[in-house]
Protein backbone atom coordinates (compact mmCIF):
# COMPACT_ATOMS: atom_id res chain seq x y z
CA UNK A 1 0.00 0.00 0.00
CA UNK A 2 1.65 3.35 -1.05
CA UNK A 3 2.42 6.02 1.54
CA UNK A 4 0.42 9.27 1.28
CA UNK A 5 2.09 12.31 -0.25
CA UNK A 6 2.22 14.14 3.07
CA UNK A 7 1.17 13.40 6.70
CA UNK A 8 -1.35 15.59 8.45
CA UNK A 9 -0.22 14.27 11.89
CA UNK A 10 2.34 11.78 13.25
CA UNK A 11 1.10 8.27 14.01
CA UNK A 12 0.20 7.67 17.64
CA UNK A 13 2.25 5.11 19.59
CA UNK A 14 4.66 4.50 16.65
CA UNK A 15 7.60 3.01 18.51
CA UNK A 16 9.26 1.14 15.70
CA UNK A 17 12.50 2.75 14.53
CA UNK A 18 11.83 1.53 11.00
CA UNK A 19 8.49 3.29 10.87
CA UNK A 20 10.07 6.38 12.43
CA UNK A 21 12.81 6.51 9.78
CA UNK A 22 10.33 6.08 6.94
CA UNK A 23 8.15 8.83 8.44
CA UNK A 24 11.09 11.24 8.68
CA UNK A 25 12.03 10.54 5.03
CA UNK A 26 8.55 11.26 3.73
CA UNK A 27 8.21 14.38 5.90
CA UNK A 28 11.50 15.72 4.55
CA UNK A 29 10.17 15.26 1.01
CA UNK A 30 7.10 17.29 1.93
CA UNK A 31 9.17 20.31 2.99
CA UNK A 32 9.53 22.21 6.26
CA UNK A 33 6.17 23.93 5.90
CA UNK A 34 4.44 20.56 6.02
CA UNK A 35 5.78 19.55 9.49
CA UNK A 36 2.73 18.71 11.62
CA UNK A 37 2.00 19.75 15.16
CA UNK A 38 1.93 17.00 17.81
CA UNK A 39 -1.47 15.38 17.95
CA UNK A 40 -3.46 15.35 21.17
CA UNK A 41 -4.13 12.15 23.03
CA UNK A 42 -7.44 11.38 24.57
CA UNK A 43 -7.66 11.47 28.35
CA UNK A 44 -7.87 7.68 28.41
CA UNK A 45 -4.77 7.26 26.21
CA UNK A 46 -2.74 9.68 28.31
CA UNK A 47 -3.82 7.90 31.50
CA UNK A 48 -2.76 4.61 29.94
CA UNK A 49 0.75 5.96 29.28
CA UNK A 50 0.98 7.41 32.80
CA UNK A 51 -0.13 4.07 34.23
CA UNK A 52 2.54 2.20 32.27
CA UNK A 53 5.24 4.56 33.55
CA UNK A 54 3.97 4.28 37.15
CA UNK A 55 3.91 0.47 36.97
CA UNK A 56 7.47 0.36 35.67
CA UNK A 57 8.60 2.82 38.36
CA UNK A 58 7.09 0.53 41.02
CA UNK A 59 8.86 -2.49 39.50
CA UNK A 60 12.19 -0.62 39.47
CA UNK A 61 11.70 0.38 43.12
CA UNK A 62 11.11 -3.27 44.02
CA UNK A 63 14.18 -4.39 42.09
CA UNK A 64 16.28 -1.61 43.64
CA UNK A 65 15.30 -2.84 47.12
CA UNK A 66 16.22 -6.37 46.06
CA UNK A 67 19.63 -5.20 44.83
CA UNK A 68 20.27 -3.28 48.06
CA UNK A 69 19.25 -6.23 50.24
CA UNK A 70 21.43 -8.58 48.22
CA UNK A 71 24.43 -6.29 48.46
CA UNK A 72 24.03 -5.98 52.23
CA UNK A 73 23.26 -9.60 53.03
CA UNK A 74 25.27 -11.55 50.50
CA UNK A 75 28.44 -9.55 50.00
CA UNK A 76 28.53 -9.72 46.21
CA UNK A 77 31.79 -8.98 44.42
CA UNK A 78 32.45 -5.31 43.65
CA UNK A 79 32.06 -5.92 39.91
CA UNK A 80 28.65 -7.56 40.38
CA UNK A 81 27.50 -4.74 42.67
CA UNK A 82 28.56 -2.12 40.11
CA UNK A 83 26.71 -3.91 37.29
CA UNK A 84 23.49 -4.15 39.31
CA UNK A 85 23.68 -0.53 40.44
CA UNK A 86 24.28 0.64 36.86
CA UNK A 87 21.23 -1.30 35.66
CA UNK A 88 19.03 0.39 38.27
CA UNK A 89 20.38 3.85 37.42
CA UNK A 90 19.78 3.27 33.71
CA UNK A 91 16.19 2.31 34.41
CA UNK A 92 15.60 5.36 36.57
CA UNK A 93 16.98 7.61 33.82
CA UNK A 94 14.81 6.00 31.15
CA UNK A 95 11.64 6.43 33.19
CA UNK A 96 12.47 10.04 34.09
CA UNK A 97 12.92 10.73 30.37
CA UNK A 98 9.62 8.99 29.63
CA UNK A 99 7.81 11.33 32.06
CA UNK A 100 9.48 14.39 30.53
CA UNK A 101 8.51 13.24 27.01
CA UNK A 102 4.95 12.67 28.20
CA UNK A 103 4.76 16.29 29.37
CA UNK A 104 6.06 17.51 26.02
CA UNK A 105 3.52 15.31 24.21
CA UNK A 106 6.20 13.33 22.39
CA UNK A 107 4.10 10.19 22.37
CA UNK A 108 6.40 8.12 20.19
CA UNK A 109 9.33 9.12 22.41
CA UNK A 110 7.43 7.97 25.49
CA UNK A 111 6.74 4.58 23.94
CA UNK A 112 10.32 4.19 22.83
CA UNK A 113 11.59 4.86 26.38
CA UNK A 114 9.03 2.47 27.83
CA UNK A 115 10.14 -0.28 25.45
CA UNK A 116 13.77 0.36 26.40
CA UNK A 117 12.89 0.31 30.11
CA UNK A 118 11.02 -2.99 29.82
CA UNK A 119 14.00 -4.57 28.10
CA UNK A 120 16.30 -3.19 30.81
CA UNK A 121 14.02 -4.61 33.54
CA UNK A 122 14.32 -8.07 31.98
CA UNK A 123 18.11 -7.74 31.83
CA UNK A 124 18.22 -6.75 35.51
CA UNK A 125 16.00 -9.67 36.48
CA UNK A 126 18.31 -12.00 34.58
CA UNK A 127 21.30 -10.64 36.50
CA UNK A 128 19.51 -11.13 39.80
CA UNK A 129 18.42 -14.65 38.89
CA UNK A 130 22.06 -15.60 38.33
CA UNK A 131 23.14 -14.44 41.79
CA UNK A 132 22.90 -15.95 45.25
CA UNK A 133 19.80 -16.66 47.28
CA UNK A 134 19.13 -17.60 50.89
CA UNK A 135 17.98 -20.58 52.94
CA UNK A 136 16.12 -20.88 56.23
CA UNK A 137 16.39 -24.36 57.71
CA UNK A 138 13.99 -25.01 60.57
CA UNK A 139 14.27 -28.19 62.67
CA UNK A 140 11.18 -28.12 64.90
CA UNK A 141 11.62 -30.24 68.03
CA UNK A 142 8.72 -32.47 69.02
CA UNK A 143 8.22 -35.57 71.14
CA UNK A 144 5.79 -37.71 69.20
CA UNK A 145 2.68 -35.64 68.67
CA UNK A 146 3.61 -33.03 71.32
CA UNK A 147 5.87 -29.98 71.18
CA UNK A 148 9.19 -30.64 72.88
CA UNK A 149 9.70 -28.70 76.11
CA UNK A 150 12.08 -28.87 79.04
CA UNK A 151 10.70 -30.00 82.41
CA UNK A 152 7.66 -31.64 80.82
CA UNK A 153 6.94 -35.35 81.26
CA UNK A 154 6.87 -37.56 78.17
CA UNK A 155 6.26 -41.29 77.75
CA UNK A 156 8.64 -43.24 75.53
CA UNK A 157 7.74 -46.15 73.25
CA UNK A 158 9.17 -48.47 75.91
CA UNK A 159 6.87 -47.05 78.58
CA UNK A 160 9.47 -44.92 80.37
CA UNK A 161 8.53 -41.54 81.77
CA UNK A 162 11.20 -38.95 81.00
CA UNK A 163 11.65 -35.23 81.26
CA UNK A 164 14.48 -33.12 79.92
CA UNK A 165 16.83 -30.49 81.29
CA UNK A 166 18.91 -30.07 78.12
CA UNK A 167 19.03 -31.12 74.46
CA UNK A 168 21.88 -29.99 72.17
CA UNK A 169 23.41 -31.12 68.90
CA UNK A 170 25.71 -29.85 66.16
CA UNK A 171 24.00 -29.42 62.78
CA UNK A 172 26.85 -29.09 60.29
CA UNK A 173 28.00 -29.29 56.68
CA UNK A 174 24.70 -28.30 55.07
CA UNK A 175 24.48 -29.13 51.37
CA UNK A 176 21.79 -28.72 48.74
CA UNK A 177 21.38 -31.58 46.26
CA UNK A 178 21.00 -30.89 42.53
CA UNK A 179 18.90 -32.78 40.02
CA UNK A 180 21.96 -34.70 38.78
CA UNK A 181 22.71 -35.94 42.30
CA UNK A 182 25.68 -33.63 42.91
CA UNK A 183 25.68 -31.37 45.96
CA UNK A 184 26.52 -27.74 46.70
CA UNK A 185 28.10 -27.16 50.12
CA UNK A 186 27.14 -24.05 52.08
CA UNK A 187 30.16 -22.31 53.57
CA UNK A 188 30.88 -22.30 57.33
CA UNK A 189 27.75 -24.27 58.16
CA UNK A 190 28.55 -25.34 61.71
CA UNK A 191 25.50 -24.57 63.83
CA UNK A 192 24.70 -25.43 67.44
CA UNK A 193 21.03 -26.33 67.87
CA UNK A 194 19.70 -26.56 71.40
CA UNK A 195 17.14 -26.13 74.10
CA UNK A 196 18.93 -25.35 77.36
CA UNK A 197 18.71 -23.49 80.61
CA UNK A 198 21.21 -20.90 81.77
CA UNK A 199 24.45 -22.62 82.75
CA UNK A 200 28.03 -21.68 83.67
CA UNK A 201 30.63 -21.93 80.92
CA UNK A 202 33.18 -24.63 81.66
CA UNK A 203 36.87 -23.76 81.49
CA UNK A 204 36.58 -20.04 82.28
CA UNK A 205 38.23 -18.39 85.30
CA UNK A 206 35.76 -15.54 85.65
CA UNK A 207 32.05 -16.28 86.12
CA UNK A 208 30.59 -16.65 82.61
CA UNK A 209 27.23 -18.13 81.74
CA UNK A 210 25.50 -19.40 78.67
CA UNK A 211 22.03 -17.86 78.57
CA UNK A 212 18.94 -20.01 78.34
CA UNK A 213 17.79 -20.33 74.76
CA UNK A 214 15.85 -22.36 72.22
CA UNK A 215 17.48 -22.54 68.80
CA UNK A 216 15.70 -24.48 66.05
CA UNK A 217 16.49 -22.40 62.95
CA UNK A 218 19.53 -21.82 60.76
CA UNK A 219 19.64 -18.92 58.26
CA UNK A 220 22.15 -19.01 55.41
CA UNK A 221 22.40 -15.85 53.28
CA UNK A 222 24.86 -16.96 50.58
CA UNK A 223 23.31 -19.86 48.69
CA UNK A 224 24.43 -20.37 45.06
CA UNK A 225 21.61 -19.90 42.57
CA UNK A 226 20.27 -23.14 41.14
CA UNK A 227 17.58 -25.79 41.11
CA UNK A 228 17.66 -28.28 43.97
CA UNK A 229 15.86 -31.50 44.82
CA UNK A 230 16.94 -32.12 48.41
CA UNK A 231 19.08 -31.20 51.38
CA UNK A 232 21.86 -32.92 53.32
CA UNK A 233 23.45 -32.10 56.65
CA UNK A 234 25.33 -33.88 59.39
CA UNK A 235 24.82 -34.36 63.10
CA UNK A 236 28.22 -33.91 64.72
CA UNK A 237 31.55 -32.42 63.70
CA UNK A 238 33.58 -33.83 60.82
CA UNK A 239 36.98 -35.38 61.66
CA UNK A 240 38.91 -32.47 60.14
CA UNK A 241 37.54 -30.11 62.79
CA UNK A 242 36.78 -32.65 65.48
CA UNK A 243 40.41 -33.77 65.73
CA UNK A 244 41.80 -30.25 66.06
CA UNK A 245 40.25 -27.53 68.25
CA UNK A 246 42.43 -24.91 66.56
CA UNK A 247 40.42 -25.30 63.33
CA UNK A 248 37.63 -22.78 63.76
CA UNK A 249 34.62 -22.64 61.43
CA UNK A 250 31.10 -21.32 61.77
CA UNK A 251 29.99 -21.53 65.40
CA UNK A 252 32.60 -24.06 66.55
CA UNK A 253 34.06 -22.79 69.81
CA UNK A 254 35.52 -24.29 72.97
CA UNK A 255 33.36 -22.07 75.20
CA UNK A 256 30.06 -23.50 74.04
CA UNK A 257 30.05 -26.27 76.70
CA UNK A 258 30.27 -28.81 73.89
CA UNK A 259 33.80 -29.88 74.84
CA UNK A 260 34.80 -31.69 78.01
CA UNK A 261 37.91 -32.99 79.72
CA UNK A 262 36.26 -36.41 79.95
CA UNK A 263 36.17 -36.54 76.14
CA UNK A 264 39.61 -35.12 75.37
CA UNK A 265 41.32 -38.50 75.05
CA UNK A 266 38.85 -39.40 72.32
CA UNK A 267 37.77 -36.26 70.51
CA UNK A 268 37.51 -32.48 70.65
CA UNK A 269 33.76 -31.85 70.47
CA UNK A 270 30.70 -33.43 71.99
CA UNK A 271 28.27 -34.02 69.10
CA UNK A 272 25.00 -34.42 71.01
CA UNK A 273 23.81 -33.96 74.58
CA UNK A 274 20.54 -35.35 75.89
CA UNK A 275 20.02 -34.90 79.63
CA UNK A 276 17.18 -35.15 82.06
CA UNK A 277 15.44 -37.44 84.51
CA UNK A 278 13.48 -40.68 84.33
CA UNK A 279 11.33 -42.72 86.67
CA UNK A 280 13.26 -45.87 87.72
CA UNK A 281 11.54 -49.16 88.59
CA UNK A 282 11.72 -48.38 92.31
CA UNK A 283 9.97 -45.05 91.75
CA UNK A 284 11.15 -41.54 92.38
CA UNK A 285 13.42 -39.77 89.89
CA UNK A 286 16.92 -40.50 88.62
CA UNK A 287 19.22 -38.64 86.23
CA UNK A 288 20.22 -39.77 82.77
CA UNK A 289 22.93 -38.22 80.55
CA UNK A 290 23.52 -39.34 76.96
CA UNK A 291 26.39 -37.94 74.86
CA UNK A 292 28.03 -38.77 71.53
CA UNK A 293 31.25 -37.36 70.13
CA UNK A 294 33.83 -39.68 68.57
CA UNK A 295 34.44 -39.64 64.83
CA UNK A 296 32.49 -42.90 64.30
CA UNK A 297 29.44 -41.12 65.79
CA UNK A 298 29.32 -38.61 62.92
CA UNK A 299 26.11 -39.08 60.90
CA UNK A 300 24.75 -37.53 57.69
CA UNK A 301 21.04 -36.88 57.11
CA UNK A 302 19.59 -36.79 53.58
CA UNK A 303 16.10 -35.50 52.79
CA UNK A 304 14.35 -35.18 49.42
CA UNK A 305 12.03 -32.28 48.63
CA UNK A 306 8.47 -33.02 47.40
CA UNK A 307 9.37 -31.22 44.16
CA UNK A 308 12.42 -29.31 42.82
CA UNK A 309 12.94 -25.78 44.15
CA UNK A 310 14.63 -22.70 42.72
CA UNK A 311 17.13 -20.68 44.73
CA UNK A 312 18.23 -17.22 43.66
CA UNK A 313 18.02 -13.64 44.86
CA UNK A 314 14.33 -13.42 43.96
CA UNK A 315 13.21 -16.82 45.30
CA UNK A 316 13.23 -17.61 49.00
CA UNK A 317 13.76 -21.14 50.28
CA UNK A 318 12.52 -22.30 53.67
CA UNK A 319 12.88 -25.97 54.59
CA UNK A 320 10.89 -27.02 57.66
CA UNK A 321 11.91 -30.29 59.30
CA UNK A 322 10.33 -32.24 62.12
CA UNK A 323 12.90 -33.43 64.68
CA UNK A 324 11.22 -36.10 66.80
CA UNK A 325 13.10 -36.60 70.08
CA UNK A 326 11.01 -39.71 70.80
CA UNK A 327 13.09 -41.48 68.14
CA UNK A 328 16.08 -41.40 70.51
CA UNK A 329 14.22 -43.74 72.85
CA UNK A 330 13.05 -46.24 70.24
CA UNK A 331 15.77 -48.77 71.14
CA UNK A 332 17.38 -47.17 74.22
CA UNK A 333 16.00 -46.84 77.74
CA UNK A 334 17.40 -44.69 80.55
CA UNK A 335 16.34 -47.47 82.98
CA UNK A 336 18.90 -49.84 81.44
CA UNK A 337 21.37 -47.25 80.08
CA UNK A 338 21.38 -44.15 82.25
CA UNK A 339 24.77 -42.97 81.00
CA UNK A 340 26.19 -42.88 77.48
CA UNK A 341 29.62 -41.31 77.01
CA UNK A 342 33.04 -41.86 75.48
CA UNK A 343 33.37 -45.32 77.00
CA UNK A 344 30.09 -46.73 75.60
CA UNK A 345 30.82 -47.35 71.90
CA UNK A 346 27.83 -49.60 71.23
CA UNK A 347 25.27 -47.35 72.91
CA UNK A 348 26.82 -44.29 71.24
CA UNK A 349 26.40 -45.88 67.82
CA UNK A 350 22.76 -46.67 68.54
CA UNK A 351 22.12 -43.14 69.80
CA UNK A 352 23.90 -41.61 66.79
CA UNK A 353 21.73 -43.67 64.43
CA UNK A 354 18.64 -42.44 66.27
CA UNK A 355 19.69 -38.79 65.86
CA UNK A 356 20.16 -39.46 62.15
CA UNK A 357 16.65 -40.94 61.93
CA UNK A 358 14.74 -38.31 63.89
CA UNK A 359 14.42 -35.79 61.02
CA UNK A 360 11.68 -35.67 58.40
CA UNK A 361 10.48 -32.98 55.97
CA UNK A 362 7.33 -31.12 56.99
CA UNK A 363 7.13 -28.43 54.30
CA UNK A 364 9.32 -26.79 51.68
CA UNK A 365 8.41 -23.18 50.89
CA UNK A 366 9.78 -21.44 47.80
CA UNK A 367 7.91 -18.13 47.27
CA UNK A 368 8.99 -15.04 45.34
CA UNK A 369 10.51 -12.28 47.44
Amino acid sequence: MPLPACFSSPSRFASSLLVASLTLGVLAACGDDAMPEPSALSVEERQQLERQITELEAEVTRLQAQVSRQQQEQGQAEQENAALTTQVQTLQTQLAEARALLESQDWDGVLLRLDEARAEVERLKALLLATQGSLSLVARLVFGDRPFELDQSFTTAGGDTVRFSELRYWLTNVKLRKQDGSTVALADSYHLMDVLKEQPVEGTASPTVLPARRREQVDVSSVPAGTYTGIEFSVGVDPTHNDDLSRQAGELHVLSNMTSVSWMWFTSYIFTKTKGQYVPSAGGLADFAWETGTNPDYRTVSQTFPSPVTVNSQKQLTVRLRADVATLFSTLSPRTTATINASNAGARATLSDAFQSMFSVETVENPDR
